[in-house]
C-alpha cells in the first residue's frame, strides 16, 4: 500500500467513528424565511458540521390543507430548528422492521440542512438535497444523517420530509384534489432551498437532487416536470426511476375509492363532500384505508400500484416512461439540459425475497429460506408480473421462464428468479432513462454506475443463505449514517475506502457535473448509448459495459441502440 493509499483509508476509517457530540456549540443565522438555530457537531480528523434539524419549508399540511399543494411558509419571527439530530416523520405505518423510533406526524414538512465547517454566506457551496425511498408509504428525513457526507465532501447536504401514502398522493379523479401532493411538496422544499440556501453558505445555482427507491423515482420524476427549470442542475437516481408501473392507472384509483367507500363513512357522490369527510377523518383513520395485503392471493404473484403518482393533468400529463424519449416534449427537453446520473446494485431483486407472502408459499409448496424454484418462478412469479405490465403475453412469459432457468443447481436459480425481478423493475428502466438522457445530448453529461460491494448490514431482513451479490438498498450506508442501520463493528476497511471514493464521485458530480478528479483512483467514463460503460463500485473499481443487455432487450425492444453495432447514432 502507497503511501496515499494508507492515508486515503485512514480518513475512511475516521469518518465512521462515533465521536462526541457538542451539540451544545450552536449558531443562528438569517434567513429570507426567519433566524435559524444550528448545533455544531464534532466528527474525525478536526472535521465538523452544523447542523439545521426541523426547519419548516411549507405550512403544516393540516385539516382543509389536508389533500391540497403545499402552502409556502412564508416568514417566521420565533427561531426555528432543535438540538436533536432527528425531526418528526410524516404519517405512516410502523411496521417495525427497525428499532429506530420517532414521531408520527401530519405536522411534517420539515427539511434538514448539513453545513460542512463553520457557515458562511460567501463560501457558495454546491448543495446536495436527498429524497429519502420508502415505497411510496415510508421512511423520513430524519433516517439519513447526512454529517460524513457534507464533511467529507465539502457540500450542503439537505434531507426533505413529503407526505406519504394517502396523504401523499390520494387522487379522487377530480380536479378537486387530484393526487401527486408528494410531489408538489419536494418540489416546494426545492424552492425553498432555493430562496434561502445562500444564508447557509449554499449556491443556489449548483443543487443536485438525488434519491434512492421510490425516492430516485421521485428524483426521475421531479427532472421530467419542466416547472423546476431553475431549481436543480443535476439529478443521481439511485435504484429507482420511471418505469412501466409507476404511475397508478384509472382501475388503481377507483380501487382506493371504493376501499374509502368500504372502510369510511365518507360519500362519493358528491367529490368536494367527499373530500371534506376525508379531512375530518383522523390520521389513523387515513391509514386504514389502503392495505395492499388485501390484493393479494395466494395463487399468483402480482402487484398493484395503489399508492404513487397519477397522471394530474398538471404536473404528470401522460406516460413519462415514453414521454421522456420524445425529444420535442418539454419534459424531455428539461430532462436533457441536466447532468444525469443513474446506477442499480447488482442483486436489486432482493425486493422479491420478501415479498413472497407466506399464503403464497404455501400454496405453491416452498419456503423462500430453501430457495424459489424453476415451477414458482415461470409458474405465478413471471407471469403475474408480466400481466399486470405488458397484458396477456404468453408468449413472453415463456421466453422469460427460459431466459431466467438455471441449471446450475438451487442457489443459482433462486438468485436467476431474483435477477429477473431486478431487470425487470429497475435495471431495464434505468437503461431506458440513460439512453433517452444520453441519446445525442452532447451539451450535458450521463453517468450510470453498478453496485457490486454487498453491504454488511443489509437494509432488508436478513437475506437467505443462498442469496449473493448487492441486495437493494445496499449503497445507503455509504453515503449515509443511519440509525436503522448500525454499522459499529461491522465494518471492515474495504468497507469504509468504498464509502469515501464514492462519497468523492458523487460530490464531484453534484460540482461540477464530472463525478472525476485527481482524488479518485479510476476514471468513469460518460455513459455513451452505443458503447454503454458504467463504473462497477465493488471493492476494486473497474469499468465495464452493458450491465444485464440480454434481459434488457427483452423488456425494452424499442431501444435500438441494444440491438446495433454501428457507431453512427441514431
Amino acid at each position: 500500500m502507497d503511501v496515499y493509499q494508507g492515508i486515503f483509508v485512514l480518513i475512511s476509517l475516521a469518518s465512521f467513528c462515533n465521536c462526541n457530540d457538542d451539540s451544545h456549540q450552536s449558531v443562528v443565522i438569517e434567513t429570507p424565511s426567519g433566524p435559524v438555530r444550528g448545533y455544531h457537531e464534532a466528527l474525525h480528523d478536526g472535521l465538523y458540521v452544523h447542523r439545521f434539524i426541523k426547519i419548516p419549508y411549507a405550512h403544516p399540511p393540516l385539516g382543509d390543507l389536508r389533500f391540497k399543494k403545499p402552502k409556502p411558509v412564508g416568514r417566521w419571527t420565533d427561531e426555528q430548528g432543535i438540538q436533536e439530530k432527528n425531526g418528526p416523520a410524516c404519517m405512516q405505518e410502523d411496521y417495525g422492521y427497525t428499532e429506530f423510533k420517532t414521531e408520527y406526524t401530519e405536522d411534517c414538512l420539515y427539511l434538514n440542512i448539513y453545513v460542512p465547517g463553520d457557515v458562511s454566506r460567501d463560501r457558495r457551496l454546491s448543495v446536495m438535497l436527498f429524497i429519502h425511498g420508502g415505497g411510496f408509504v415510508m421512511g423520513s428525513a430524519g433516517e439519513y444523517n447526512g454529517q460524513r457526507l457534507a464533511a467529507q465532501g465539502d457540500v450542503i447536504v439537505v434531507t426533505i420530509n413529503y407526505r406519504l401514502g394517502l396523504f401523499g398522493f390520494l387522487n379522487l379523479l377530480d380536479p378537486i384534489a387530484n393526487g401527486n401532493y408528494a410531489l408538489w411538496d419536494q418540489m416546494a422544499a426545492l424552492r425553498w432551498v432555493h430562496e434561502n440556501i445562500e444564508a447557509f453558505g449554499g449556491n443556489p445555482d449548483s443543487v443536485t437532487i438525488f434519491g434512492e427507491s421510490s425516492g430516485g423515482m421521485c428524483v426521475h420524476h421531479q427532472t421530467l416536470i419542466p416547472a423546476n427549470i431553475g431549481m436543480f442542475q443535476r439529478a443521481i437516481s439511485m435504484s429507482g426511476v420511471v418505469n412501466k408501473q409507476i404511475i397508478m392507472n384509472d382501475n388503481d384509483l377507483n380501487k382506493v375509492l371504493n376501499m374509502i367507500s368500504d372502510k369510511t363513512d365518507c360519500k362519493q357522490e358528491n367529490k368536494a363532500e367527499l373530500l371534506m369527510c376525508l379531512q375530518k377523518l383522523t390520521p389513523t383513520e387515513i391509514l386504514g384505508i389502503v392495505n395492499i395485503y388485501e390484493f393479494m392471493t395466494p395463487d399468483n404473484y402480482t402487484e398493484e400500484m395503489l399508492i404513487g403518482p397519477s397522471i394530474d393533468g398538471e404536473l404528470i400529463n401522460g406516460q413519462l416512461y415514453h414521454t421522456m424519449h420524445d425529444r420535442s416534449s418539454p419534459e424531455a427537453t428539461f430532462f436533457r439540459s441536466l447532468d444525469f446520473m443513474s446506477g442499480t446494485t447488482n442483486a436489486e431483486g432482493s425486493v422479491l425475497f420478501y415479498s413472497l407472502m407466506p399464503d403464497f408459499q404455501e400454496t405453491f409448496n416452498f419456503s423462500v429460506e430453501d430457495g424459489i424454484t424453476r415451477r414458482v418462478l415461470c409458474e405465478a412469479i413471471i407471469p403475474g408480473l408480466i400481466q399486470g405490465l405488458y397484458g396477456n403475453r404468453p408468449d413472453l412469459s415463456q421466453r422469460l421462464c427460459e431466459f431466467y432457468t438455471s441449471d446450475k443447481g438451487n442457489d443459482d436459480q433462486s438468485n436467476r428468479a431474483l435477477a429477473f425481478y431486478g431487470d425487470l423493475t429497475m435495471v431495464a428502466p434505468s437503461t431506458s432513462a440513460l439512453i433517452a438522457h444520453g441519446r445525442k445530448n452532447t451539451a450535458h453529461r450521463t453517468y450510470n454506475y453498478i453496485l457490486s460491494a454487498p453491504s454488511p448490514v443489509p437494509f432488508e431482513p436478513p437475506p437467505p443463505a443462498w442469496f449473493s451479490g448487492a441486495g437493494h438498498a445496499d449503497d445507503l450506508y455509504l453515503l449515509f449514517d443511519m440509525p436503522i442501520l448500525p454499522t459499529k463493528n461491522r465494518l471492515e476497511e474495504r468497507h469504509t475506502t468504498l464509502s469515501s471514493r464514492i462519497i468523492r464521485f458523487f460530490t464531484n458530480f453534484a460540482k461540477t457535473g464530472d463525478p472525476n478528479s485527481e482524488e479518485v483512483p479510476v476514471t468513469w467514463p460518460p455513459y455513451d448509448v452505443q458503447t454503454r460503460e458504467y463504473l462497477d463500485f465493488d471493492f476494486e473499481l473497474s469499468v465495464n459495459k452493458d450491465f444485464h443487455v440480454d434481459a434488457t432487450r427483452i423488456f425494452q425492444p424499442q431501444l435500438r441502440e441494444l440491438f446495433q453495432n454501428e457507431k453512427q447514432e441514431l
